[in-house]
């Protein structure tokens, strides 16, 4: 997905590059250190503002969960699983759940929904198993 307002930078490149083979949602300091393999001398305020700068322009999407943020590439549209004792993020995809949101939203005076996403909160099986 390319956009003409964008400039492509390397770093921007290495963070995209990063986040389309990362399995999960990183947190800022995942992509820091991952991206500092290829591009040792990238400050960690560089990757920040590059993640911020990517989330706001839409080509990866930003999850919030406990105050930290994450980020992914996944820009299909998509709900998360997100456990209360470790954080972990997980993707649930739901076609008919997507569709009945939108059809709430569709419904909002003044106001034109885009997407919808769902967050659902509760305890994931790893951290049940050591209850």
């Amino acid at each position: 997905m390319k956009q003409t307002d964008i400039k492509y930078t390397n770093q921007r490149i290495e963070i995209l590059d990063f986040l389309k083979e990362f399995d999960g949602h990183p947190t800022v300091d995942d992509v820091y250190e991952g991206v500092r393999q290829k591009l040792t001398r990238i400050s960690k305020a560089t990757v920040y503002n590059n993640l911020k700068f990517l989330a706001q322009k839409g080509l990866i999407k930003e999850v919030n969960v406990k105050g930290v943020s994450r980020f992914e590439s996944n820009l299909v549209p998509h709900h998360h699983t997100i456990c209360i004792e470790c954080g972990e993020i997980k993707d649930y995809e739901s076609e008919d759940l997507s569709e009945y949101a939108m059809s709430i939203a569709n419904k909002i005076d003044n106001f034109k929904v885009q997407s919808s996403d769902t967050n659902f909160y509760g305890i994931c099986k790893k951290c049940m198993e050591m209850e």
